[in-house]
């Protein structure tokens, strides 16, 4: 045989079990751009940015935080009526602590094992975010109108838990405007959820879906098998 067709024949299996890849992308809290708009939230001005500090001293921004004393808002919030204002917040004079609670399944949290969580966020100014007590990431100064993306790595998916969670952010008093609008997503492929039994099945291994969750089934082969978009771990 011409070493052409032998070639070509190794490829034929290539394309016939390849699996298209359908993303998806849930929101867990919402920005204005990202269909909701506004954004329920308690929140809590301070008159002077070294209060952060002091703030921070007392765990504002833990999911236990003692809620009594917070008022109800809603976001974003922002100094200027043309730029993400929803509920008027005088950034000239006071720096903002802001909390937004969000409940997550077990089937969520599988979606952020297997995707990609993004916090998205437009600012002004300085920034620091902090999730179910633990601080993820600071800025300094403003982005303007635009939005800057931090994705999550696998050790911050962790933070996210079963049941309630709190995202929370503080923004200090500056000279010129303030606002602020974030919200947090996960991009995933939706049939990496779908769980289902192989056509065919024998003896010696045993057979997960993309999300780790064991089925029934087994193979002759050892080692680790793809197919139908299905992870086969053999023995």
């Amino acid at each position: 045989m011409h070493l052409k067709h032998i070639f070509l024949l190794l490829l034929i299996p290539l394309a016939t079990t390849a699996v298209a890849v359908d993303n998806v992308t849930e929101y867990f809290l919402d920005t204005v751009d990202s269909g909701e708009g506004v954004w329920p939230c308690l929140f809590y001005e301070l008159n002077y940015n070294t209060d952060i500090t002091f703030a921070e001293r007392a765990k504002w921004y833990e999911l236990d935080e003692d809620e009594s004393y917070w008022r109800e808002g809603i976001g974003p919030f922002s100094i200027d009526q043309n730029k993400f204002f929803v509920t008027q917040w005088q950034s000239t004079v006071h720096p903002i602590l802001i909390r937004r609670h969000f409940t997550l399944t077990a089937e969520d949290l599988l979606k952020i094992e297997i995707g990609v969580v993004n916090m998205e966020y437009s600012y002004d100014e300085d920034p620091t975010f902090w999730l179910n007590g633990t601080r993820i990431v600071a800025a300094s100064g403003w982005n303007d109108d635009n939005y800057a993306t931090f994705r999550f790595p696998n050790a911050r998916k962790k933070l996210l838990v079963e049941g309630d969670n709190v995202l929370c952010v503080s923004l200090k008093q500056g000279a010129g405007g303030g606002h602020i609008d974030y919200g947090l997503s996960v991009t995933y492929d939706s049939q990496s959820t779908a769980i289902s039994t192989p056509e065919e099945e024998t003896e010696g291994c045993d057979l997960y879906n993309l999300l780790g969750q064991q089925l029934s089934g087994n193979t002759r082969h050892q080692g680790v098998v793809i197919t139908q978009g299905k992870k086969i771990f053999c023995k």
